[in-house]
């Protein structure tokens, strides 16, 4: 029995271990590598908290752990820097990117761990991208040095190509009108649009290329680059899953391309496909059609982190709500709130808790209304609720059943929290500014008061 339990302590020990040769166990245990990160590139390396995190950082030390690599990790400011160090042997390896003509002449690259498309953002007014003839003539911000910049070059080298320090940058020249499009990898456009608020920019479509992410290692490391090789291919499917999970947010509903619609309608005009057929495939492609544009709509109108509405959403809902009700002679209300001590609580516990706070908040409340309300967070810890067809008592009736829903919640993490309410509600000379203005201050009075407060039109006094 004690040598059975010794033989299962050394299999959960050693159920990382990867069949190494002896070269390379040898090449291992007698080097520390250096590595060579830029934290510009998130959701694959950022820092969070002072801390490397991201999917390429979570696989890396999946790696490290089942080869029991020694290393240590240096920041760069560019990527840029980090080709230099590479293709000068002062770095052994960098942990994400992909292969490139131009990258193989001074490296050498794992297997891929991970495929993603790269995609095209635009303005939210810029209908589907389904082929990249339709960015012929724009101008097309990409980060430089970049997979997607040197395939754009290499593909499309007449495009109006303006290279960028990053994606961020990249999407900030799209916000601003000075460039019609951005292209990365679909997970780094997403995060960026959501993380910077670029509440007018959305995923319009994907370019036809895959990004195949890779350890990329100096041409020296050829025993280390087939060591991580037979660690990638343990890695399983649970643990991509998980990696996955906890970084990538939104799904992206492929369609279809330029080039396969004009298929699809010049084989159907040589077989001469019945005219009753053609008009069936017809329908069924304008609602493949729909179905992606309602879902390229849903990212640009939802908030990445709670799954309820986002400011742009809120704010064009909050105009249409208050045009309906002075049109009809209907009353509106409009409820907004803050988290009492939510720095504190992001201070003691940390950003991810603090986080993870905002979701619960948002379920709480969203399971709490009518279906016709709208609900959304307005940004960083408040939230803000648009009330059809209702008074003001009422209003003040639904802030006092939230007050106490929150306040005697049992929170997962903490031992409980307050919000500060501001309710108002619509006068005839109101606009989405004037309301916004008043139950912003009501909200802050009720802070003043000592949180946990309601303060209305009928308990404020200017």
């Amino acid at each position: 029995m004690k040598k059975l339990l010794i033989l299962l302590c050394a299999l959960v020990l050693f159920a990382n271990d990867v069949n190494l040769t002896k070269e390379e166990k040898n090449y291992i245990n007698s080097h520390t590598f250096k590595c060579i990160i830029s934290t510009s590139w998130a959701p694959f390396n950022t820092m969070i908290n002072g801390k490397l995190e991201g999917i390429s950082v979570d696989f890396w030390k999946l790696v490290k752990k089942k080869l029991h690599l020694k290393s240590h990790c240096i920041i760069a400011p560019s990527w840029s820097t980090v080709l230099d160090a590479i293709k000068h042997k002062r770095a052994d390896l960098t942990i994400g990117t992909d292969i490139t003509s131009e990258k193989k002449k001074f490296a050498i690259f794992s297997k891929p761990y991970a495929t993603f498309p790269i995609a095209i953002a635009t303005k939210n007014d810029v209908g589907f991208i389904g082929s990249m003839i339709f960015l012929q003539n724009k101008k097309i911000a990409v980060g430089k040095n970049y997979t997607a910049a040197q395939l754009l070059k290499k593909y499309f080298p007449n495009y109006k190509i303006i290279e960028v320090e990053n994606t961020k940058k990249a999407l900030e020249l799209v916000n601003k009108g000075e460039a019609y499009a951005a292209i990365d990898i679909m997970p780094v456009l997403v995060y960026n649009i959501n993380k910077y608020e670029f509440a007018n920019l959305k995923i319009a479509g994907k370019t036809p290329w895959k990004f195949q992410i890779r350890f990329m290692l100096s041409k020296d490391n050829e025993l280390l680059v087939s060591a991580i090789n037979k660690a990638i291919d343990t890695i399983t499917d649970k643990q991509k899953k998980e990696i996955y999970k906890k970084w990538i947010h939104v799904t992206y509903q492929q369609g279809y391309s330029l080039k396969q619609v004009l298929l699809i309608v010049f084989v159907s005009f040589i077989i001469i496909v019945a005219l009753v057929y053609w008009i069936r495939m017809l329908k069924k492609e304008i609602n493949k059609r729909k179905e992606i544009e309602k879902e390229l709509q849903k990212l640009s109108i939802i908030d990445s982190l709670t799954g309820i509405f986002n400011r742009y959403k809120i704010d064009t809902a909050l105009k249409q709500q208050i045009s309906y009700s002075k049109r009809h002679h209907l009353p509106l209300s409009v409820i907004f709130f803050d988290i009492d001590h939510f720095k504190k609580i992001n201070d003691t516990y940390g950003h991810r808790i603090g986080d993870k706070i905002l979701k619960e908040i948002a379920d709480i409340i969203k399971h709490s209304l009518r279906e016709y309300d709208i609900f959304g967070r307005w940004g960083g810890e408040e939230f803000i609720i648009i009330l059809p067809n209702t008074n003001l008592l009422q209003a003040i009736k639904v802030a006092k059943k939230l007050k106490s829903l929150i306040e005697n919640h049992r929170f997962k993490y903490i031992d409980g929290l307050t919000c500060s309410f501001g309710v108002t509600e619509l006068m005839p000379e109101d606009n989405s500014d004037s309301i916004l203005i008043r139950v912003d201050s009501f909200m802050y009075e009720a802070k003043k008061r000592g949180r946990n407060q309601i303060v209305s039109d009928l308990n404020f006094k200017f």
